[in-house]
């Protein structure tokens, strides 16, 4: 750790004495001093105007009566933008730059900054848009350093809710949702990187350009029919024309733990579980004398009284993380050019034996280049190389002791001079013994220790080739483009474990040790083992035919027919995904405020068969912009207001299992036959009917929405309602069609119905004050669902039916509290959920029978957020800027399942255990009173366990301070300061809201603190 310091310390300093040392020359360099008002045509000052030399290194903008001042180098070019006026590119070289500078008017929302990519080569503009698409640049991700990238996705797009896991170190990518949940499962977006699926963690936020999120059937249909739950679609930097950069940037921080389970020491434990035996009816297990040990015991490696805490012994409180990223992009009209190269690394929290590391390396290429006046040709490619390095145990597996072995249970060490263990063989490793106890035949310890070693390696490479190809002089207003992505995804694990002997202790009652019990066998593994590997391929193919069609100035006619193929194959999958779409996409724009747009798309599918095979989908669209209608000219407050709307069929098969028309067979073991069973056969079992009739599953989807721009282009915002209908949804084994007479014989079904309806929205408002600059931006999306029809039982107790519920409801039993006395118990319905008396859980009896059972669950809550919001704040002032991020996530339940909740049986008692219920230790108690037992009666869903998981998180901040000029060599440098993660606010107070298992069954969310640099040439 301290060799990485060190080096990234030493890159800061070089990176720094670059920038002074330009700094020193500067004076030497000859340059202009460039001093202009932008007005437009009428001589109206142009406020906010974007100013940016070639490079886009250096940049300024205009105040509020239009004027600008920038210094810039004779050889440079200067680029002048503003929304609503054409761009303006000024060769300093041979032009002059005048005391006054006139930009012409341009439609609103036309710009190249406007501009909406969609799949299959496809784009419009933010104007003719009549869908529902976000848009983010990639530089809003960079402020967010997580080894996993899309965990920055999270309250920064409208319409997405992002929800965040724990699987331990660069395992724990989130779940992404666009517009909540469409289907009872599998709800998850569609990833898709420069035209073709891609998984996004592995991605850098330095070689994002944008990321737009597809969420209507108008923009989703181009990509066919795996893109039904909505697309997230990542377009990577290319290389710009006349620029050059060279840009290099250094990171390093801490990752620090939040919040996690806490536990009992052994003193508390065995006072406790003493009193869960008593609750039994059972004699306590520890003595006065050894209940007084524990409290005075010397650590974790007291022979006797044993007392480990678990989470200060083995963990950490932080872990570092580093990061380096480099960028070489530039361009002339002939070709443009870009190198990326990232890299990201950190460590776990072990604190002892093999410490969990992840490092990895991106390099991204790309070059465009004319073949003649009218072909470009395109050359892409990207190679991921990710090592990964943990002990014998996995980061879940070492939560998962640590939730398990007691303070109490062994002393890590014996520690007894009469008492060395069993001799290690000639060669191999001496260990000292090891405690453990008949429960935990493996302890921690030990396998931590003297465990040995996991290793994992993925490369990932993946390549583009595209051609564009100019036909204006075959047929005016024709092109074509064609591009060919392939991907190579390879996984390789490697291990060398071994299993140290473990001993356990036993002792007289006077406290002197009586015997020691071998537990184990010694296993050493003294090579390295190859485990396993994986391959995955993806091939994809996508050909796109433009033909624009200006009718006159304001009328325009575009059309596209675009074709896309994709194949995946995996080893360890025996069936490919392979699919394709045809689509034919047309635009009409009259008069360039209305904007109308149909297209049909021609899906197939391997996963049904014959004429199902293909689906036609469609969808049409319409946009109106009001704003340039007559009756509203004299509006002085809106710049612009577009009332848009769509309405789709689209196909979706991403669910679907494979082969589910066709009757299923497989061997199913053999049978013994002949004189005394001498002879065998093989035995074929029967699997499943197929159903050659099932159809595609479809998603009907409206959208109607609002855009405006207000206040003298201040206020940006956008609202829409939408509503979809899943239809058809397939269930491979529907069980509500059969009965235990007929038997488990079931064929596949279209036989789910699901509607989804919410509003999705943002609000961006920006302000100049002369040097301060603010930009004020919030986003929402509130969703519900109603299952319409599924494959449940139509039950006669109304409360239990799924159907006419949304699919994320909670079913459980209602909560009366505790039971206090044993009059409260013979005055309730009787209960047939498990034993219970004084302490454990009552239960309303909703149905009046005076029994408590199945048929008294009814809706307690619901496990998806309603409502998800973000709210950001960016403020700059001079060189000094901040910018804040927070998200949220309303209307949305927990319920508390895991081992910290619940101690009952022979596990680990957390804190939460010293609130049980006892009518003489502690009457006044919240928990269930404890046992040895399994309680069934408790542990059954229900409204005790059940918290509002409602949370607003500070999510991301940034604190910086740059400098810019064109005559250094260093033409900006950046300094930051980067908190994620920093706090949570919720009524849960003890686990964290949004991922309640974090610190109790894996790694707990990091709270992640970094400083850098960034200087570009």
């Amino acid at each position: 750790m301290e060799n990485y310091k060190i080096k990234l310390l030493s890159a800061f300093f070089v990176l720094i004495m670059m920038n002074l040392n330009s700094f020193v020359h500067a004076q030497e360099k000859v340059s202009l001093v460039i001093q202009s008002v932008l007005v437009d045509e009428n001589d109206n000052p142009i406020p906010n105007a974007l100013i940016v030399l070639g490079d886009g290194l250096v940049e300024t903008h205009s105040d509020l009566q239009g004027n600008f001042s920038i210094k810039a180098m004779p050889e440079n070019i200067m680029l002048i933008s503003a929304n609503g006026y054409q761009s303006k590119t000024v060769y300093l070289k041979s032009e002059k730059v005048e005391s006054k500078t006139i930009l012409k008017k341009a439609a609103l929302f036309t710009g190249d900054e406007h501009v909406i990519k969609l799949p299959a080569n496809a784009k419009t503009t933010q104007r003719a848009l009549t869908g529902a698409v976000s848009k983010v640049s990639g530089k809003e991700f960079e402020s967010q350093p997580d080894v996993v990238f899309h965990n920055a996705l999270q309250g920064r797009l409208a319409g997405v809710s992002t929800q965040m896991t724990t699987n331990g170190l660069g395992n724990n990518q989130p779940n992404i949702y666009v517009r909540g949940l469409g289907r009872q499962s599998a709800n998850t977006a569609l990833t898709i990187v420069d035209g073709i699926e891609r998984p996004l963690e592995f991605l850098t936020a330095e070689e994002i350009e944008s990321i737009e999120v597809l969420k209507d059937a108008t923009a989703k249909i181009l990509y066919g029919p795996r893109a039904a739950n909505g697309v997230i679609l990542v377009t990577t930097k290319k290389g710009r024309v006349n620029t050059q950069v060279i840009k290099a940037s250094l990171e390093y921080g801490t990752n620090m733990n939040t919040r996690m389970a806490k536990y009992l020491n052994s003193g508390d434990y065995a006072t406790l579980y003493n009193e869960a035996l008593g609750n039994d009816g059972f004699s306590p297990l520890y003595s006065a004398t050894d209940i007084a040990g524990y409290y005075a015991s010397s650590g974790e490696n007291d022979q006797r009284y044993p007392n480990i805490d678990h989470n200060n012994y083995f963990l950490n409180e932080s872990a570092p993380i580093r990061k380096v990223n480099f960028e070489y992009s530039g361009g002339t009209n002939e070709s443009q050019y870009g190198v990326y190269l990232g890299y990201i690394g950190t460590n776990g929290i072990e604190k002892i034996g093999e410490q969990v590391s992840q490092d990895r390396i991106n390099v991204r290429g790309n070059l465009d280049f004319k073949i003649s006046d009218n072909l470009v040709g395109h050359i892409e490619g990207n190679g991921i190389i990710e090592s990964r390095k943990w002990g014998k145990l996995g980061q879940d597996q070492i939560f998962g002791k640590i939730n398990t072995e007691r303070p109490n249970e062994f002393p890590l060490l014996i520690q007894d001079p009469n008492f060395s263990g069993e001799a290690a063989s000639l060669g191999d490793e001496i260990i000292p013994p090891l405690g453990g106890s008949y429960q935990n035949k493996q302890s921690l310890y030990g396998d931590m220790i003297y465990g040995g070693y996991q290793e994992y390696q993925f490369f990932y490479g993946q390549t583009n080739f595209g051609l564009d190809w100019d036909l204006n002089n075959t047929v005016k207003g024709l092109s074509a483009t064609s591009t060919l992505n392939f991907d190579n995804y390879q996984y390789h694990a490697a291990d060398q474990i071994s299993n140290p002997i473990r001993y356990a202790l036993a002792y007289n009652e006077d406290a002197s040790i009586m015997e020691y019990t071998k537990l184990n066998q010694r296993a050493i593994e003294r090579d390295r083992t190859e485990r396993s590997s994986n391959i995955t391929r993806s091939l994809g193919w996508t050909s796109n035919l433009k033909y624009e069609l200006k009718i006159n100035k304001d009328n325009q006619l575009n059309a596209d027919l675009s074709y896309f193929y994709y194949l995946n194959q995996e080893n360890s999958r025996r069936q490919h995904i392979k699919n394709a779409n045809t689509a034919l996409k047309t635009n009409y724009a009259y008069k360039n405020k209305l904007f109308f747009e149909l297209t049909y798309a021609l899906m197939e599918s391997n996963k049904f068969v014959g004429k199902n095979r293909l689906f036609l989908s469609h969808a049409v669209g319409a946009g109106w912009v009001i704003s340039e209608e007559p009756f509203m000219s004299s509006n002085e407050t809106i710049d612009f207001l577009k009332l848009k709307s769509s309405y789709g069929i689209l196909g979706y098969d991403a669910a679907t299992d494979f082969y589910l028309y066709e009757t299923r067979y497989s061997r199913n073991g053999t049978i013994s036959l002949g004189e005394r069973n001498s002879a065998s056969a093989v035995r074929t079992g029967f699997d499943n009917f197929g159903n050659p009739n099932l159809v595609w599953e479809k998603s009907k989807e409206f959208n109607i929405g609002i855009e405006g721009l207000v206040f003298n282009k201040a206020l940006q915002f956008e609202f829409n309602y939408f509503h979809e209908t899943r239809d058809d949804i397939i269930s491979s084994n529907p069980s509500s069609s059969t009965t235990s007479i007929v038997g488990a014989i079931k064929v596949p079904e279209n036989i789910g119905t699901v509607a989804n309806q919410g509003v999705d929205g943002s609000v961006n408002w920006f302000k100049n004050f002369g040097d301060l600059k603010l930009n004020f931006g919030a986003n929402f999306l509130i969703s519900k669902n109603n299952v319409r029809s599924a494959d449940a039982i139509n039950n006669t107790d109304s409360n239990l039916n799924v159907e006419g519920r949304a699919s994320d409801v909670i079913f459980g039993y209602v909560s009366n509290g505790l039971f206090k006395t044993q009059q409260e118990v013979d005055a309730a319905p009787i209960q047939n959920l498990g034993p219970y008396g004084i302490g454990n859980i009552s239960y309303k009896d909703l149905n009046n029978d005076g029994v408590i059972n199945e048929q008294d669950r009814t809706v307690i809550g619901n496990s998806f957020p309603r409502s998800s919001f973000g709210v950001n704040l960016d403020a700059q002032y001079k060189g000094f800027g901040v910018s804040v991020l927070g998200v949220a996530d309303t209307g949305v339940d927990m319920i508390k399942s895991n081992s910290y909740y619940r101690n009952n049986g022979e596990s680990k008692y957390s804190v939460l255990a010293s609130d049980r219920f006892h009518p003489a230790n502690n009457p006044n108690g919240t928990q269930p009173i404890l046992t040895t037992l399994t309680p069934i009666n408790d542990n059954v869903t229900s409204t005790f366990w059940m918290e509002n998981a409602a949370f607003f998180r500070l999510k991301n901040v940034e604190l910086s301070y740059s400098f810019s000029n064109d005559l250094w060599l260093a033409k900006t440098t950046r300094f930051y300061l980067r908190g994620t993660n920093l706090f949570v606010l919720s009524s849960v107070k003890d686990l964290d809201p949004e991922v309640p298992n974090s610190g109790v069954t894996n790694y707990p969310l990091f709270r992640t603190l970094t400083a850098g640099v960034s200087v570009a040439f």
